[in-house]
């Protein structure tokens, strides 16, 4: 990244792990989509991410359902060909990966496509992940409905 920074002016290779898009998209699907009892951590874990840089933070909440890594790796796959198409690059890593550090090392001029990259990233993982959920946590409180149903056991007759 550095070598063809120096030498076209940006690289494309800078934005490939440090987009934010993706990882906004899980967690706002998870503050509207997901189980109700982790819904009010998304919010904050929004702004550490986003804002902050902090990528890790969205680490736990694909743990908790392992086939988000999915929604993950499309919304990560449709950025790349967004900033491929646009010829968006950054002068620079953006260190923390927030979306501060990256509109910081963007070219004069070039907002546009680098913003576009993170837009189209966080809309496609948000999609993905709220197609998941919805599917998952559905099942999920269908066990818990059976769960506490109380057994009554019943003579024959």
């Amino acid at each position: 990244g550095v070598a063809e920074a120096a030498k076209s002016g940006k690289s494309i290779l800078f934005m490939i792990e440090t987009n934010p898009g993706p990882g906004l998209g899980l967690l706002l699907a998870y503050w509207f989509f997901g189980p109700r009892s982790v819904r009010p951590t998304a919010p904050g874990a929004i702004i550490i991410h986003f804002f902050g840089g902090i990528h890790e933070i969205y680490f736990p909440y694909v743990l908790m359902r392992p086939v988000l890594i999915l929604a993950m790796i499309a919304g990560g796959m449709s950025a790349v060909l967004t900033f491929l198409v646009t010829g968006a690059g950054l002068v620079a890593t953006p260190s923390p990966g927030s979306i501060f550090a990256y509109l910081a090392v963007t070219p004069k001029g070039e907002f546009l496509p680098v913003l576009a990259g993170v837009a189209v990233g966080a809309v496609v993982s948000f999609g993905v992940s709220m197609v998941l959920l919805k599917a998952t946590v559905h099942e999920e409180e269908e066990v818990k409905v059976l769960e506490s149903t109380p057994v009554t056991a019943s003579a024959p007759a």
